[in-house]
């Protein structure tokens, strides 16, 4: 983004003036990208183990395993764009100078396995696979807990029939201190299944979010690569020059759109938020 700043006011960016800055530009362009796609296929996998029925796949779901899925996509990343440090030069041929690559392996590698198979393909389909799943998840947990619920609620209900028809004594202290425990652990496990469902909703809105974002650049790659050859009017260059720049700007969205997804849908989140306002009110008081 920097790069990109710089640009628009000054009109050069440092990419054409100095090599390790072209080289570093684009290498951690790559990097940023490729860790964030990484990083969402990881949320979306945790996402499923944390809401899974299953204990062995709950226990998956730890700040231990995530530290090390976290330092491993970011070694993956970081390896991923070593093309860049080694292709990207200055070249002065066209009467100034510019930051560019010339190598047909590099193209391949950068466009088809990088842009097409890792970030569209690849990446796509295992988010929306491990969203379907998360999302059957919730459901499965939300009918559980309405069954055990009801089955505690029949319990007390059974053991008040039975002791009017015998004439024995029901032990209506005895049920009800039952109930209230399970009421107690029912509430704890409402609150975090809550939470777990705010953060898994999160999640499926930024799964569709950057599948709606990456459908249309994969559609315009192919496009573009498969009427490479074709000669076009000056209309139809700007045209194409228009919704090439459209779809820019659209696949854009995933890397800014993160927290107003989660603002908007998690009551849990925007709490969180005020609170951290009001508390730096407090710190920093208005001065009249």
């Amino acid at each position: 983004m920097l790069p990109y700043v710089v640009d628009s006011f000054n009109g050069k960016n440092g990419t054409e003036t100095y090599l390790w800055w072209c080289k570093l530009v684009n290498y951690s362009g790559d990097v940023g990208y490729t860790l964030l796609v990484l990083a969402l296929c990881l949320a979306s996998i945790d996402r499923y183990h944390a809401t899974s029925r299953n204990a062995r796949l709950r226990q998956r779901s730890s700040m231990k395993v995530a530290t090390i899925s976290v330092t491993i996509i970011t070694l993956i990343s970081l390896l991923l764009a070593i093309p860049d440090l080694l292709y990207w030069y200055i070249d002065n041929s066209f009467g100034y100078p510019i930051c560019i690559y010339d190598s047909t392996f590099y193209f391949i590698y950068s466009s088809y396995f990088l842009g097409v198979f890792l970030n569209m393909f690849a990446s796509l389909s295992l988010l929306l696979i491990f969203g379907v799943l998360t999302y059957y998840n919730l459901k499965s947990v939300q009918h559980a807990s309405v069954r055990n619920r009801t089955a505690v609620v029949n319990v007390g209900t059974t053991a008040h029939t039975a002791s009017m028809n015998t004439g024995i004594p029901n032990n209506n202290n005895g049920n009800h201190t039952i109930i209230q425990q399970n009421d107690t652990q029912q509430a704890m496990k409402t609150s975090k299944q809550r939470i777990d469902t705010q953060f898994s909703v999160m999640l499926i809105l930024e799964i569709l979010c950057y599948a709606f974002a990456t459908v249309p650049q994969c559609i315009q790659f192919i496009y573009t690569q498969a009427t490479v050859n074709y000669i076009r009017s000056d209309m139809s260059q700007a045209i194409k020059g228009f919704f090439v720049t459209l779809i820019y700007v659209i696949s854009c969205t995933p890397l800014c759109t993160s927290f107003y997804i989660y603002y908007f849908s998690s009551s849990t989140y925007r709490q969180n938020i005020k609170k951290i306002l009001c508390k730096k009110r407090q710190i920093w008081p208005r001065h009249n």
